[in-house]
């Protein structure tokens, strides 16, 4: 598999002509953030992963919101990652083109955090193609501490039990203040794991686990009932707390005013100003 972005650049001068919408695949969008991977002053790595095509996740305004709070930092950066069509990902098997960020082609799996929105369950499939693609483990059981912390949020993990096998935690609930929350976790253990010495995965769950709103499956035990349905969940770890309540932003972000532009037509092409929160009550504008 391919390892580095100039590599990945090569392969994709090779095959983007061959595919449908090549520029799902390029990034170079107007108001794009492109941050230099070689700034010491850059503590974390952020993919914001989107499982579905260009122009749906292009449109998820959730997206949009936690990629600019980041990238406002000096001390972070994000870039975005989507899911390829059929077509493009039988090439990306084919010559060894791992999923990558748009903004710098880095391959995902040199990112220090992987965060998927799940708007709801249909993408559950979407998420897999994409660890996949990436070359990380499915099963956050089979992942070592090389390995990305794979997290997701959104309100597809309010019931987090069908996808609990495949993350190491799902924030249930709002995103923007618990996302730096994870961050900050996560280096935490590295620092403690420069320390140490080695250190394992499980170390690393324990400190997201702490963190309110967070659920990290590896540290509950679920049960169920003959017919399926969930009997009890109880903790197996002292980090993780009996129940997780949902995280609730009371006071909203600053909007976001540099929206990226993308090169071709997306399904919301429109510029959104949030004005209330929730699917009952939201709203949009179009400019313009």
């Amino acid at each position: 598999m391919l390892t580095t972005p100039k590599q990945i650049t090569r392969a994709l001068d090779r095959v983007l002509h061959k595919v449908e919408q090549p520029a799902r695949y390029t990034g170079g969008e107007l108001n794009a953030v492109i941050k230099d991977w070689s700034d010491p002053g850059i503590r974390a790595k952020v993919a914001l992963a989107f499982p579905d095509i260009y122009e749906l996740g292009g449109s998820n305004l959730g997206q949009q919101v936690l990629y600019d709070l980041v990238n406002r930092r000096h001390d972070m950066l994000a870039e975005r990652v989507y899911c390829p069509w059929t077509d493009f990902e039988r090439f990306m098997r084919r010559d060894g083109i791992p999923l990558y960020g748009l903004e710098t082609r880095h391959p995902v799996a040199d990112f220090d955090i992987v965060g998927f929105s799940l708007p709801y369950e249909q993408l559950y499939t979407n998420v897999l193609t994409m660890l996949d693609l990436a070359g990380l483990p499915l099963r956050a059981a089979d992942r070592d501490a090389s390995v990305p912390l794979i997290i997701a949020g959104g309100s597809g993990c309010y019931n987090p039990e069908p996808m609990s096998a495949v993350f190491d935690a799902m924030v249930l609930g709002e995103g923007e203040e618990v996302l730096f929350e994870v961050i900050e976790a996560y280096l935490a253990w590295k620092h403690e794991s420069a320390g140490e010495g080695a250190s394992s995965r499980r170390r690393l769950w324990e400190h997201p686990a702490r963190i309110p709103g967070v659920y990290v499956p590896a540290f509950y035990d679920v049960t169920y009932h003959s017919d399926g349905t969930i009997a009890a969940v109880a903790p197996n770890h002292p980090a993780a707390p009996t129940e997780v309540l949902k995280r609730v932003v009371t006071v909203l972000p600053p909007p976001v005013t540099r929206f990226i532009v993308p090169n071709i037509n997306v399904v919301h092409n429109r510029a959104s100003i949030e004005i209330m929160r929730g699917c009952t009550a939201a709203a949009s504008a179009r400019l313009g």
